[in-house]
């Protein structure tokens, strides 16, 4: 009986301490004179967050009450959301060995043990992989796949041709170019995604973006709970290898059970790897030039650049070709579907971009890097979608490796750091003194503070992929408005409802087109 009672007893200091330490993790920034909305306890803010239908636009909201600096809970791990740009400037830059790695949800982690991609590594895994794909990406390269991008535009240029000036959603046709360019120019596969419109690739890459992984329950329960986390690994790992032993053994019986989206995508990309190596093929592709660094030996990390290796892992040139799939078709396509917005809505910037499109480039010349690069007004237009229709609401976290002091904050070890690049790009001290809300291209003509633009991030983690993403806009951009005159459809503003997931997009956008005459 006495031992019983003690028993008892033990667990309830233990509860109780247990329960005082969570509630004095709350006052971690009151202590801080940092303001924020008041925590729930053992759910900290995150009942708002999952519950809220747009996850940035709560994040302002916050932001216009509390200020540039404010505090909040996930769980109980305090999170900084900021917009101030001298403090984000020490993240992102000044101080980026302190910050060198994202918040990454146990999801992620489950899919690392395939291999990190640039997203998802951390410190120095994440360095040398910058370091072997960085060249993947130079004008040279770029310039290599300008005529697979013209063929994938002049795809779509045929199906736009059909329309007959009657309203349609091109925002479909957007997706589908995307994801033809990304097959092309990663892979060197022929597709034909305008006239195949159920492309298992297209149902698949577009499965990732169906859910918001935040708000999945076993990834909410995850994060609230985080000692879970090596249990909910290994039961999601036990699941995914029953799974596959099932498939070997019972093909028939498990035909109609379908792999998680991105499993299924990797085992895809797995495949055409594969299939190159087998080949011995040379490609002009992502794939190849990344292949081209490959190596199946065991990579160490090195702490200096002088020792770092020059190789990726197979296991990471597969993780990173889908990193870029799934990259390079939603925002890309994302993107267009804004700017296609805004010119339907503004006939005086249609006018000008297709006035400098005209002097720049003829019909029957190859469109190609250096004539989209002399486009002065093209540049401008763009970078003014981007400012405006922020399409990532979540990406641009990082997580303090240690203990370090941002002007005249302390912040601790494992605390995460949020930019809130929405109040950023909307905040009249940095954009004014034209009102913000006002689309106004020209802006983008005045020097303004090196972090109040930040659509690919900013710093050495910023986005790789910028310079082909922008490229792809622009040439596409380009043959559009070359040839025809955007005109709001009736119901235009009815499809720019606003989804929002990991990415926030459009419902649609439903546009009329009307033949040029030159």
């Amino acid at each position: 009986m006495f031992v019983t009672i003690l028993l008892l007893l033990i667990c309830l200091c233990t509860l109780a301490a247990y329960l005082w330490t969570l509630k004095s993790r709350y006052h971690y920034f009151e202590r801080r004179n940092i303001p924020g909305p008041r925590p729930k306890f053992f759910f900290g803010h995150y009942l708002t967050l999952w519950s809220t239908p747009s996850y940035s636009r709560t994040i302002q909201g916050w932001n216009r009450k509390y200020g540039p600096i404010y505090g909040l809970f996930e769980g109980t791990r305090p999170m900084y959301v900021v917009s101030d740009v001298e403090f984000l400037q020490e993240v992102f830059i000044k101080q980026f060995s302190s910050f060198h790695s994202r918040r990454n949800h146990f999801l992620q982690a489950i899919l690392q043990k395939k291999g990190a991609n640039l997203f998802s590594a951390k410190a120095n895994q994440w360095r040398r992989q910058r370091h072997v794909i960085n060249p993947t990406f130079t004008t040279l390269k770029l310039k290599t796949m300008t005529p697979l991008m013209n063929k994938c535009i002049e795809s779509m240029m045929s199906k736009l041709n059909e329309t007959n000036c009657k309203e349609f959603n091109i925002y479909a046709m957007y997706k589908r170019l995307t994801m033809d360019v990304i097959w092309h120019c990663a892979f060197g596969i022929d597709t034909d995604m305008q006239n195949d419109i159920n492309n298992i690739y297209m149902q698949k890459s577009m499965a990732c973006f169906a859910t918001d992984a935040e708000k999945v329950f076993i990834v909410k329960l995850s994060n609230v709970m985080p000692f879970l986390i090596p249990l909910l690994t290994r039961v999601i790992n036990i699941r995914i290898s029953v799974v596959n032993q099932l498939r070997t053994l019972l093909p028939k019986l498990m035909h109609d059970v379908e792999d998680i989206p991105a499993l299924w995508i990797i085992k895809q990309v797995e495949n055409v790897v594969k299939e190159r190596l087998t080949s011995g093929k040379r490609h002009v592709d992502l794939l190849q030039l990344m292949l081209d660094a490959a190596t199946y030996d065991e990579i160490k990390e090195h702490d200096t650049d002088e020792l770092t290796s020059k190789h990726l892992h197979y296991t990471e040139v597969v993780m990173n070709v889908f990193l870029f799939m799934l990259a390079g078709f939603e925002t890309t396509s994302t993107f267009l579907a804004y700017s296609t917005y805004v010119l339907a809505t503004r006939s005086d910037i249609q006018n000008k971009l297709q006035i400098e499109i005209d002097e720049n480039w003829q019909e029957d010349q190859e469109l190609d890097y250096e004539k989209i690069a002399d486009m002065e007004y093209m540049d401008l237009f763009i970078r003014e979608v981007l400012r405006m229709y922020r399409s990532s609401g979540r990406a641009s976290t990082r997580i303090s490796n240690q203990a370090t002091t941002i002007c005249g904050h302390q912040i601790d070890e494992g605390c995460v750091i949020l930019a809130d690049v929405a109040s950023i790009h909307y905040n009249v001290d940095l954009w004014g003194p034209e009102d913000p809300n006002v689309f106004i291209p020209e802006r983008h003509k005045t020097k303004r503070h090196p972090l109040a633009y930040m659509p690919f991030g900013v710093g050495p983690r910023n986005c790789v992929g910028m310079r082909f993403a922008l490229m792809e806009l622009k040439m596409c951009l380009t043959r559009v408005l070359h040839k025809y005159n955007i005109l709001p459809g009736t119901n235009l503003d009815i499809g720019m409802t606003r989804q929002e997931s990991f990415i926030v997009t459009p419902e649609a956008i439903n546009i009329r087109l009307e033949k040029r005459e030159h």
